[in-house]
């Protein structure tokens, strides 16, 4: 029987909106082509030993699946493949093209889709249409009536009859999946052989949940981490705006931070937006908004998007003030 497998990307312990969006696609494709639809999930595992070949295995007692397997079964997922690495799983073909591989080729898939703006696409994507030598589709989306069809944006685009294997990123479903109440789902745990390029160094691979999920990071300098006002303010505000508190380990043993939130200048973060309290130097990517909390009258405000001069716990209230209030 014809495979579609789709690779989900987490965000945390939930799949990656783009992902979902590419596994509602595939599934209107397979339900037309009468085909399985296959998610597949990556899966650090620090205790996991290489074996030589793929073998199914159980699933560890310290990795909970529940609300992945209940979204990934409510998309519409026929069949979940969890495959467990041993090296961390970041978005480079380095790190985890091996176990990627290998579910592809335990598979054999006649379509593989990714959501476009998933972290893996862009360099899953490529490199799994020229080891299975697919055709590759960018941006496609899920298009026809009496056969689902995979249409990419600059024409080309594949069909149930079609020869081959072709690999899409999808920008967008046609129409959405309807919710439904999760029903038993077959679980297949995958203990993947072979290893990373040691050549590749992740020197910001931890906290990788926050490099690769976060929307909003409040950061504590070290002058402020020891104010228990501060902290409290701040942990409210990110519950409030759905963030995280990040600062050094001198605020994880003031209890300001929890100890995976520790961050330093080695450690690249994306959030959309960087509230930083007091003197704390983080590397953030250009199109991050940064506001900056200083204390008043201090001379190194540089060029950001705010900048609130004042006591950092007074500027942290008034903000949590209004937020509450709106």
């Amino acid at each position: 029987m014809a495979a579609v497998l789709v690779h989900i990307d987490l965000d945390g312990d939930r799949p990656n909106a783009s992902s979902l969006t590419a596994l509602a696609a595939g599934r209107h494709i397979a339900s037309s082509w009468g085909a399985t639809l296959y998610a597949t999930v990556l899966v650090h595992d620090p205790a996991h030993v290489n074996p030589s070949r793929a073998i199914e295995s159980p699933m560890p007692k310290a990795i909970a699946l529940g609300p992945i397997e209940t979204a990934l079964t409510r998309g519409g997922a026929d069949k979940i493949i969890v495959a467990l690495t041993r090296d961390p799983v970041a978005p480079l073909w380095a790190t985890i093209g091996h176990a990627w591989q290998g579910v592809v080729d335990r598979v054999r898939p006649r379509l593989v889709l990714f959501g476009a703006d998933a972290p893996s696409a862009v360099e899953l994507g490529p490199r799994t249409a020229a080891r299975t030598g697919g055709r590759l589709l960018l941006r496609a989306r899920a298009t026809g009536i009496d056969e689902i069809q995979l249409r990419d944006r600059d024409g080309g685009y594949a069909r149930a009859g079609d020869g081959g294997a072709s690999v899409a990123l999808i920008g967008r479903a046609e129409r959405p999946v309807p919710a439904s109440e999760p029903s038993p789902i077959d679980v297949v745990v995958l203990a993947m052989p072979g290893t990373r390029d040691t050549r590749i160094e992740l020197v910001s691979s931890a906290p990788a949940e926050l490099v690769q999920t976060t929307n909003m990071l409040i950061a504590l300098g070290d002058d402020v981490a020891a104010d228990p006002e501060v902290a409290t303010r701040a942990k409210r505000l990110a519950e409030l705006m759905n963030g995280h508190v990040v600062g050094s380990a001198v605020a994880v043993k003031a209890g300001a931070v929890a100890p995976d939130a520790v961050v330093d200048r080695t450690i690249g973060l994306a959030p959309e937006l960087c509230i930083t309290v007091g003197a704390i130097h983080i590397d953030v990517a250009g199109a991050t908004s940064v506001v900056k909390i200083t204390p008043t009258g201090s001379n190194r405000i540089t060029t950001v998007d705010g900048a609130l001069a004042g006591s950092a716990s007074a500027m942290l209230a008034e903000l949590v003030k209004k937020l509450e209030t709106t």
